[in-house]
């Protein structure tokens, strides 16, 4: 009897999930942090933290937006994104006035994540690269176990998100949100001819949705988008010369057909390239894939999508004057550096509450978000 009850007592203490928070229990990180990570085996490691936080400071300095990220066990039986969506607006993360706050939102005994963008960084451009950041860098990452991984990749996806809105870009030409095809040209290599094309995500778009009603259907749209790209990666080729079915070469005989350049791209994971074969002609053509939000640019020299870009912010924003930041690219294939300044624009001035509980935490205060954003599970 007494081993019974000790089995009972262990497996109350070990077997037991934990027990949800609450969103008014959720402290807001103190000290000039953004992240808070309340689960009990504290998942995140200082690194990773001191690496978001790194990240938010960048676009909090520079008046560009604020980025948060949350960690709980779970949120028991209240709907992970409810869940999200109430802590984003108690804390009132972004810029008042501006709405530029995202929240990364991650409930690890539940499997969810939740990404909340504020009201003025939700055209569906951004609600279609925040569903790329979700599907393509941050579930990825939980399935392979590396929570820190998927929360410093998300974390940088919501970053590059933010910097490239319309709202902090708004004197950016009007762009289109067709696939952006390059020119077929043809590719001597030995006796085999490739034909190289090009299929680029989608740019932003010009319109602006309602807030609230069109929430749900920019989220179909996104989704629908992303599969439809899927299948059309994927669909059957037929060499136009014999008619005959082409075969997609996997990545490890693919590499033989793509040159310095294209490979240094996918060892980088900014470019993925398809080489559909025909065996009866012996040729090939070459299909470019560009991966959203890669974290790296194409190189004024080489044309590669391989150059890294680092950050100096020279003056900071402030409520009176905008600020400058110089931009430096390095490409990891030609080695070519360029250096370029931008300014940024000066930081909106919080209300007298927002301005009161942003003294006790990090600056946030005065942002709202009307739910935009993805979710996913792993």
């Amino acid at each position: 009897m007494r081993a019974w009850l000790c089995f009972v007592m262990l497996f109350c203490a070990l077997g037991t999930p934990a027990l949800g928070v609450t969103v008014e229990s959720v402290p807001r990180p103190t000290g000039g942090s953004w992240t808070v990570d309340l689960t009990r085996a504290h998942v995140l490691t200082p690194a990773v933290r001191a690496e978001v936080d790194q990240l938010a400071h960048s676009l909090n300095d520079r008046g560009l937006g604020q980025l948060m990220v949350v960690m709980v066990d779970t949120t028991s039986s209240r709907p992970s994104r409810e869940f999200a969506l109430a802590l984003f607006n108690r804390w009132g993360i972004g810029h008042a006035g501006r709405d530029d706050g995202a929240l990364l939102f991650i409930a690890y005994s539940d499997r969810k994540v939740e990404i909340l963008l504020g009201d003025g960084i939700d055209e569906p451009a951004d609600k279609q690269a925040s569903d790329a950041v979700m599907a393509e860098r941050i579930v990825p990452a939980f399935k392979r176990r590396d929570p820190n991984g998927a929360v410093r990749e998300g974390a940088q996806g919501l970053k590059e998100l933010i910097e490239n809105s319309r709202l902090n870009n708004p004197g950016a030409a009007d762009p289109s949100t067709a696939s952006d095809l390059e020119g077929q040209a043809p590719v001597s290599q030995g006796a085999v001819t490739i034909v190289q094309s090009s299929v680029s995500p989608p740019d932003e778009s010009s319109s602006q949705p309602d807030i609230g009603y069109f929430a749900g259907g920019a989220g179909v749209l996104g989704a629908v988008g992303l599969a439809g790209r899927a299948w059309l990666r994927r669909r059957p080729r037929k060499c136009r010369a014999c008619g005959t079915p082409r075969a997609r070469l996997d990545e490890a005989r693919d590499d033989a057909h793509l040159d310095p350049g294209q490979r240094k791209e996918e060892s980088l994971g900014s470019v993925d390239y398809d080489v559909w074969w025909c065996e009866s002609c012996e040729d090939g053509t070459v299909e470019r894939y560009g991966r959203f939000f890669s974290g790296f640019a194409r190189c004024k020299r080489c044309r590669y999508v391989t150059a890294k870009e680092t950050s100096r912010t020279l003056r900071s924003a402030t409520y009176d004057h905008g600020g400058e930041v110089e931009v430096t690219a390095r490409c990891t294939h030609c080695d070519h550096v360029t250096t370029s300044r931008h300014s940024t624009p000066r930081r909106t001035r919080p209300s007298s509450s927002s301005s009161s509980s942003s003294s006790r935490s990090s600056s946030s205060g005065g942002g709202r978000s009307s739910g935009g954003g993805s979710s996913g599970s792993w």
